[in-house]
């Protein structure tokens, strides 16, 4: 597969991108120590969160007027409203999980328990309500009831990647089918496919932003009952095949 049209590298955009790469890296790095280190000992999660969502909302802001990308979501009347569910995502770029996080800022995911060993991780994750996951060979899938019966009870939303990695322009790689034990043993847990192209203004792998729309697009919940092999494929379709045509390829 191969993109619609090719790309020339200019010295404008070299040079933006190596501002926004700076501001994005500084930005973190600020977070993690002067925000997330500190506000992790505080009893209740919601400053940090707001500090998330204000750092975050601030490197998006760069990202299009330093990149000059332009942010586009569409069906966001999809999302569900005080109540938990699941984004099944797309992932191409550390840009798709901060728009998800800015339209979603009690949005929680799943971590390997190796990571909660780790002490000031290990207080952040809690604090901002991150499952442990034992990723042994059959052991993820007998967590699933647990878990979503968390995201039922709080009313909040996870982040799955279906494609357990970051993508390139162009890679399928095969889909997880974790999702799918969500839903189907916790019915009224929604799954909203979000397909985007983040990937081609964030390359993987890449120091280049180049300009563009970058466009973030919500699909109505998966239908309910579905067996295993139609759900993945409808998955498929709304996740794979539309990203793949907001990102222009060809076959």
């Amino acid at each position: 597969m191969t993109e619609d049209t090719p790309k020339k590298l200019t010295l404008s955009i070299a040079l933006r991108s190596i501002l926004f790469n700076c501001y994005f890296y500084l930005a973190v790095t600020f977070a993690i120590i002067f925000l997330l280190a500190p506000l992790s000992f505080l009893k209740s999660a919601r400053p940090m969160r707001r500090a998330i969502l204000m750092v975050i909302n601030s490197i998006i802001y760069m990202f299009e007027k330093i990149a000059g990308v332009k942010i586009i979501e569409v069906g966001t009347e999809y999302i569900p409203k005080s109540k938990g569910f699941i984004y099944c995502s797309k992932h191409m770029s550390n840009m798709d999980a901060l728009i998800l996080y800015r339209r979603s800022p009690n949005l929680t995911a799943l971590a390997k328990k190796e990571l909660f060993r780790v002490p000031l991780l290990s207080l952040v994750f809690h604090k901002m309500g991150v499952m442990a996951i034992n990723r042994g060979a059959g052991q993820a899938q007998k967590q699933t009831p647990m878990i979503a019966k968390e995201l039922i009870k709080r009313k909040i939303p996870m982040i799955i990647f279906a494609e357990g990695t970051r993508a390139v322009v162009g890679e399928r790689r095969s889909l997880k089918s974790g999702v799918y034990y969500y839903q189907k043993q916790n019915p009224e847990l929604d799954v909203i496919v979000v397909s985007h192209n983040s990937g081609v203004s964030w390359p993987k792998k890449s120091w280049i932003k180049w300009p563009g729309i970058l466009t973030i697009e919500y699909h109505p919940p998966m239908p309910k009952n579905l067996e295993k092999e139609e759900f993945m494929n409808e998955i498929s379709k709304r996740l794979l095949d539309r990203s793949e045509e907001l990102m222009l390829l060809k076959f």
